[in-house]
């Protein structure tokens, strides 16, 4: 669950200073990130049940532990292709997923999804993370678009992101961050950085770039506060 694209322009702030520590910090800015991959393996994995074999595209895959949940599913024919931007996210994955016993059947790419070459359209996708990072609806758009052209019609795509822009919210996870021990300075920090970010205005704003990237039947799996994810489906 990472950055990537801002008119695909890779996002700083996450090379080698960050990416070990990187998980530690979600599970302290999100509130239940371990459910949210879980849930998005699990609708992947409802979407394409009985598939022997299938391929997985992930944007923005960071460090890994998106896959992590897929031990648990009982899918060895499945393969997965991890498109990061950070060579440093990207090599907590590799080891995580070595560790794991996923890298096997894991293609990993440096760079954005622009740059991954041609290949099979791919059976289902998941974009986590993403999509709030990406600098105004047109590149939004544009990014949907390009993770469309590379499924196969009828593939789901799971996507979170943060939707909304509600003090009260806000207040409530700095709140929380407070209590897991985030500094006065730090909140601040954070607190500014929220102000200055462009989230997607609403689930009507988020369906609407959808519609225009080919994804239907919208459908929610998971809400924390202002971070949710969707279930879609693309159909050309």
């Amino acid at each position: 669950m990472t950055h990537e694209h801002s008119a695909h322009a890779p996002v700083h702030g996450f090379g080698a200073d960050r990416a070990p520590h990187y998980d530690a910090q979600a599970a302290v800015n999100l509130a239940g990130y371990q459910a949210a991959y879980e849930l998005g393996v699990s609708a992947l994995a409802a979407q394409l049940d009985g598939q022997d074999t299938a391929s997985l595209l992930y944007v923005g895959l960071g460090t890994g532990a998106e896959l992590v949940p897929y031990q648990r599913f009982d899918v060895p024919g499945w393969r997965f292709t991890g498109v990061e931007p950070s060579g440093a996210m990207l090599e907590v994955a590799r080891k995580r997923l070595e560790a794991e016993g996923l890298l096997a059947r894991t293609h990993l790419h440096e760079g954005e999804l622009r740059t991954l070459p041609p290949g099979p359209p791919f059976d289902g996708a998941q974009l986590m993370g993403v999509l709030h990072h990406v600098e105004g609806e047109q590149a939004r758009v544009e990014l949907l678009r390009e993770v469309t052209r590379r499924l196969k019609p009828g593939a789901p795509l799971v996507l979170g992101c943060r939707i909304g822009k509600d003090p009260e919210l806000t207040n409530v996870e700095l709140r929380r961050l407070r209590t897991y021990g985030v500094t006065p300075e730090k909140l601040e920090a954070r607190r500014q950085a929220y102000a200055k970010m462009q989230p997607i205005e609403s689930d009507a704003a988020l369906f609407a770039m959808f519609a225009q990237a080919g994804l239907v039947a919208p459908k929610t799996l998971f809400v924390s506060l202002q971070y949710k994810v969707f279930l879609s489906r693309f159909e050309p």
